[in-house]
């Protein structure tokens, strides 16, 4: 069964893969900064500084810590600076630079893994209530969301779903979302959005921003909910240092 399931994942990553070109050129380093990771879009290119393994593999798979398991302990600590461009003139949507950046973890980093359906602690993003969530509208003309923090209690959003901000909210909102984000608000579209939060354990907390889950309900209308599903589950069987050049 693990073998059919490792079979089927990369049967899937391939079959995506294929769609459109890959990584030119792609070079992965030991990282000497001591910032907080970044990953950027830059044009096409995808750039990273001060990135685990684990922060890769939640941008291409758009998951949860949790939702990774198995494999060596530096894949969790030791970090990395990427550099890759794409192929081609045009620039990968979104999906397809996850792709990208999945089918680059799999050669670089020689990781086999399955896949399983786990039951799973969750948070579902849900509107907060009857009245309309408080989103703006996005009137971008691409299909790429953009999203970050600043490292202290503000997250954005431009062109992004619902999909997209719980994405955020496992990347950016810090250790108090300690389980996975599902989308459950049936909000269809793309939004621009700005999230200002105090976070967990901040030790002068300022008295006009409120702490996550009172921000997302007073800021935007969501509100999220301690719940269980059944999502994927990641498990590595085997990995190795990257190969820094391609």
């Amino acid at each position: 069964m693990r073998k059919l399931a490792l079979l089927l994942l990369a049967t899937l990553t391939t079959a995506i893969y294929a769609q459109q070109p890959g990584f030119s050129v792609a070079t992965i380093r030991p990282s000497t900064t001591d910032t907080l990771p970044l990953t950027q879009i830059r044009g096409k290119r995808f750039v990273t500084v001060g990135t685990t393994f684990l922060d890769l593999f939640k941008y291409a798979y758009g998951v949860h810590d949790s939702q990774l398991v198995g494999g060596p302990d530096w894949l969790r600590s030791e970090r990395f600076d990427v550099t890759a461009d794409p192929d081609g003139e045009q620039r990968p949507s979104s999906d397809q630079m996850k792709a990208l950046v999945q089918q680059l973890l799999l050669e670089r980093f020689h990781v086999s893994l399955h896949q399983e359906g786990r039951e799973l602690p969750v948070f579902a993003l849900q509107q907060a209530g009857t009245a309309p969530p408080k989103l703006t509208a996005s009137t971008a003309n691409t299909s790429m969301p953009a999203g970050g923090s600043d490292g202290h209690g503000t997250i954005g959003m431009r062109n992004g779903t619902m999909v997209d901000f719980a994405m955020y909210l496992q990347r950016f909102a810090g250790p108090i979302i300690d389980r996975p984000v599902v989308d459950a608000t049936g909000i269809e579209g793309r939004y621009d959005l700005t999230l200002h939060f105090t976070p967990e354990g901040t030790a002068s907390p300022d008295a006009n921003t409120p702490e996550l889950f009172t921000a997302l309900q007073e800021q935007l209308g969501l509100t999220l909910k301690r719940d269980k599903a059944k999502i994927p589950v990641y498990v590595i069987d085997s990995a190795s240092h990257p190969s820094l050049a391609s």
